[in-house]
């Protein structure tokens, strides 16, 4: 930041303002110390003053780093991320995160149905703890054709098909972030339904970055190998709530903001379909947000990743404390590390590999 002032001196004026300090102040970084020249000047001295702030400028210049601007990637403006407080790639600048959080909200459970089907494929943490898969739950209103994917961990795929469903059953992928047990299986699902002659889209709904980062894990695992359907993709914002397609009986995906990676984009959901209401934590720190958000709901999916305080995820103790005040009707533990999967006593239910409920 650079600042430029011109004062009257009130030592050597005489009050007939004959007499000013012009004044730079230079600041290299917001927490960084200001770098302060000055000199006094004849009131009327214009070409002296104008030299001064040149040579100032000039001196100074080394110290001010040029603004490093990035074009938002929803409205395309070019900005200056750390003037707009944002580290978090790709960069979405604050009016737009404003606008975004703004939008029109479901006043309440929305879609056709009277209920919904949920199957957790896989409720395993990174590791495989206790042998558990990763990331994946499939989500249906009872009565629609297709459901949806709450994440798509590896192997998700093969877990579809041996619990009766393929990704023919899909119409549309929720991811939460960018991490590989959280998204790691989305080319496999697309492997397999260019093998099944699949027609129509498959919508992918995600935090911001979803084209270039499911590109490049194609291009990693199955290099050149083009989609042979339509593939739609929604990037949100938190905040943000997005219709999901008829075939899934309507309804509606709401992105909560996730506290996971402070570098990235992190994603919960809050999900309206079927008339029920389902929150789907993913990986997140404690939220006081989130357990705002799911009160009342039908079904509660929250991470419980360890029993102490770990960066990044939700313990045990967190959610035990908070337990009071979680009014979903119903609380399943997903993304369990092996110290909760050993545990006895635990404040919620612990969900299992091919367990199904329909709420």
């Amino acid at each position: 930041m650079l600042e430029i002032r011109i004062l009257a001196d009130p030592d050597e004026d005489d009050g007939s303002g004959r007499t000013v300090e012009v004044r730079l102040i230079a600041r290299p970084r917001p927490d960084e110390d200001p770098l302060e020249d000055s000199r006094l000047f004849a009131a009327g001295d214009r070409e002296r003053i104008v030299a001064f702030v040149a040579e100032m400028l000039e001196r100074h210049a080394a110290a001010l780093p040029a603004p490093r601007l990035e074009c938002c990637r929803r409205c395309d403006r070019a900005l200056d991320p750390e003037a707009e407080g944002d580290g978090r790639r790709p960069f979405v600048c604050r009016s737009c995160q404003q606008a975004a959080a703004r939008g029109p909200r479901p006043a309440g459970p929305q879609g056709s149905g009277e209920g919904v089907e949920v199957r957790f494929l896989g409720t395993g943490d990174a590791f495989g703890s206790g042998g558990k898969r990763q990331a994946a739950i499939f989500v249906r209103a009872l009565g629609s054709p297709l459901g949806l994917l709450l994440d798509a961990g590896p192997g998700c795929h093969a877990t579809l098909r041996a619990e009766g469903l393929t990704s023919d059953d899909i119409g549309a992928v929720v991811l939460s972030h960018f991490h590989g047990d959280h998204y790691g299986g989305v080319p496999f699902l697309e492997l397999d339904a260019m093998r099944s002659g699949r027609s129509e889209p498959l919508r992918v709904i995600a935090p911001p970055g979803a084209p270039e980062r499911l590109a490049a894990l194609r291009e990693c695992l199955y290099r050149d190998l083009p989609l042979r359907f339509e593939q739609e993709i929604t990037e949100a914002l938190p905040g943000e709530t997005v219709g999901l397609p008829a075939a899934l009986g309507g309804g509606s995906a709401r992105a909560l903001a996730a506290r996971h990676q402070p570098e990235a984009w992190a994603f919960s959901w809050k999900l309206e379909l079927g008339g029920r209401t389902v929150v789907y934590s993913g990986d997140t720190g404690f939220s006081d947000e989130l357990i705002s958000e799911s009160a009342g709901a039908d079904l509660l999916i929250h991470e419980c990743t360890s029993l102490e305080a770990l960066p990044g995820h939700t313990s045990h103790r967190e959610l035990e404390e908070a337990a009071s005040r979680i009014t979903a009707r119903r609380v399943l533990l997903v993304h369990t590390g092996e110290d909760v999967l050993g545990a006895a006593g635990l404040a919620f239910e612990r969900a299992h590999d091919g367990l199904r409920v329909v709420v």
